[in-house]
């Protein structure tokens, strides 16, 4: 074709080079793509154990599900390939993968799905610019059309064989007679459908239709807790139970989160702050210093008075009075449809379970004569270490996380967003703060990949709960459903700019470039000419 210098053939005596192209990985570069793989863990039901799929060694990956190349394709691919190839072949693949994660997120946009349409003509534009023209066949060329056909048929879940290769598969458990398959799967079908109409008639009976999901949550299972939303535990706990007794700094930093997280204290913490501020010489930034070291005793002593001026709420008494010192600890908890494990529970599994993440709203100040702070949200990220069950008098309890939280404040230092905008984290950062834990109904699950160019950082990836869609109701289903992202992670336009105008080197220099003997070449010519002249043509035939 005349196109590519770079990659046509040098011959070279009786044999011919073929250099290799861009998008070719040298052995050590195949090995780290593999290790990476080998040794990704997910959350439990994200998807199923990839790293049995991978022989390192042999730099081979075999015996993927279909659910796991969809896994493959939009999660774990974009990073695993980073600093493995080039940045002008890495952006196009990360491009085309958020293209993919896009369309089949639970949620589409009739505005999104358009921009898909356009970005995606471009996206195959560039592939050809790297890729050889006999990549691209039918199927290459099949994502032009998937944009639109979400704008007529909807989201993917609704279409896609998920279901109809599960449905299969129970179907084939049905052979027991490997001569009659057809037979085995008919019998097995009537006598299913038979148990299926009996067990609607059963009562207080668990069948297939009415259990309840794998991360079902227990809601208000504690209902004494006299309208104190505190004290209104959902989720429920797994694993064996063990006791200790909390230090006084951990009591303390225990309690003081309850009290500010409990909506009924809101007003006594807006009176307390009040009190500080008519104060002599109190800077702005001072406040929440001091309402941090006093508010404990001084909520204690202000309900010991109220309660002489007259009667008073016992559930409010027993949050004055604080928890007991000895908590009992578990290995782990399940909540909001996400299964959280502790990270010790985590050695030695092929799950991760214990990423969390917690959205904050904080207060910064621009200097320190800065009197009118401005409030944000900040984004919290960190490992879970352990849960706490925190005893109040009458019965009531909190359920507490105790999390070891990263440097999210550094930019630069803890944390930082790569070319291809995923957030990294540096674990050897961690913030040193006297607030380690949180209530166990404000955390979002994430997990971390290790970054195979840099040791000490990893890249975060929010996940979502399965049958929750963005229209404010829980969709509960029986059926086991894939794993499937709500919403998209970054955008598929943040890597347009990484390739638009650099100029791609087609070959590869630091790798060797394949050699073939010239005589292999002629046996091969040979044989495809003889092939080619013993076709027959219909035109050929006489007509009988």
């Amino acid at each position: 074709m005349g196109i590519r210098d770079q990659l046509h053939p040098i011959q070279r005596g009786n044999r011919v080079m073929l250099p290799a192209a861009c998008y070719s990985l040298t052995s050590n570069e195949k090995k780290e793509f593999c290790k990476f793989l080998k040794e990704v863990k997910v959350p439990d039901g994200y998807a199923s154990n990839i790293s049995r799929c991978v022989q390192v060694n042999e730099r081979k990956i075999f015996g993927l599900k279909s659910h796991d190349c969809h896994v493959l394709m939009q999660q774990l691919l974009p990073l695993a390939i980073r600093g493995v190839l080039h940045k002008n072949v890495c952006a196009v693949i990360v491009e085309l993968c958020s293209f993919f994660k896009q369309l089949c997120s639970k949620v589409l946009m009739t505005d999104q799905l358009e921009h898909l349409e356009n970005d995606i003509i471009v996206t195959l534009c560039k592939l050809e610019r790297i890729f050889p023209p006999s990549f691209f066949d039918v199927m290459v060329h099949l994502p032009i059309h998937l944009a639109s056909e979400a704008k007529i048929a909807g989201p993917v879940q609704y279409r896609w064989m998920f279901p109809i290769e599960r449905y299969l598969r129970t179907l084939k458990s049905y052979v027991r007679n490997k001569s009659r398959p057809e037979g085995s799967i008919a019998e097995g079908y009537i006598a299913e459908e038979c148990t299926t109409f009996c067990s609607r008639y059963l009562h207080d009976v668990e069948t297939k239709h009415d259990r309840e999901e794998r991360n079902y949550v227990i809601e208000n299972n504690i209902t004494n807790g006299g309208g104190l939303t505190i004290f209104k535990c959902m989720g429920r706990t797994t694993g064996k139970s063990t006791s200790r007794v909390l230090s006084t700094e951990e009591w303390s930093q225990a309690h003081l989160y309850v009290l500010t997280t409990c909506e009924e204290v809101t007003s006594f913490i807006e009176e307390h702050k009040q009190s500080i501020r008519v104060k002599p010489r109190i800077r702005a930034r001072d406040v929440d210093l001091f309402h941090r070291r006093e508010f404990i005793s001084w909520f204690e002593e202000r309900i010991i008075q109220m309660r002489h001026e007259g009667p008073i709420s016992e559930h409010i008494l027993s949050l004055s009075r604080g928890p007991s010192t000895s908590v009992t600890c578990y290995r782990g908890y399940i909540i909001n449809g996400f299964r959280f494990h502790i990270r010790e529970r985590e050695k030695g599994k092929k799950t991760q379970n214990s990423g969390v993440v917690v959205t904050a709203e904080v207060s910064s100040f621009a200097s320190a004569r800065d009197k009118n702070p401005i409030p944000g949200h900040v984004s919290y990220y960190g490992v879970l270490t352990d849960v706490i069950e925190l005893h109040y008098l009458g019965g009531n309890r909190v359920i507490l996380f105790k999390c070891d939280w990263w440097d999210v404040i550094n930019s630069g230092r803890g944390m930082k967003k790569d070319e291809y905008g995923f957030t990294c984290l540096n674990f050897e950062h961690t913030i040193c703060t006297d607030e380690p834990f949180v209530l166990a109904s404000q955390v979002k699950q994430v997990f971390y990949f290790q970054n195979s160019n840099e040791e000490n950082w990893h890249t975060v990836v929010d996940i979502q709960t399965r049958g929750v869609y963005d229209m404010n109701q829980k969709v509960s289903t029986n059926d086991p459903e894939p794993y499937q992202q709500l919403i998209t992670l970054h955008s598929q336009r943040d890597v347009h700019e990484l390739i638009e105008n650099d100029l791609i080197n087609w070959d590869r220099n630091d790798i060797a470039g394949e050699t073939i003997q010239t005589d292999v070449l002629l046996s091969q010519q040979k044989n495809i000419v003889e092939i080619d002249n013993e076709f027959i043509h219909d035109d050929d035939i006489d007509d009988v």
